[in-house]
């Protein structure tokens, strides 16, 4: 995993909210969505075989957007799983 412009941390903390992740631009994007706010969103995969992680700004993560790249899209979710501290929801 490499990241790009990292500049702040972020805490996970532990609650009862889980992750959606919505499917936007024909699945070519996916975002993470906690308590009705997009964290995060999943673009790829690239031509090099990557995935692009984009962090973005919230209430509870303020922070600069960062960027990391991850092997697959599974990969990229989980991260935002662990840093968000948040699981993802049951398929229905």
């Amino acid at each position: 995993m490499d990241n790009i412009f990292s500049f702040a941390t972020r805490i996970p903390t532990k609650s009862s909210s889980t992750i959606g992740w919505e499917s936007r631009y024909d699945g070519v994007l996916s975002v993470a969505v906690v308590d009705s706010v997009p964290v995060a969103g999943i673009s790829g995969p690239w031509p090099d075989g990557n995935y692009a992680l984009t962090w973005w700004s919230t209430d509870e993560a303020n922070a600069v957007p960062t960027l990391e790249f991850h092997g697959s899209m599974e990969i990229a979710r989980q991260r935002v799983e662990d840093v968000t501290g948040h699981s993802r929801r049951a398929a229905a």
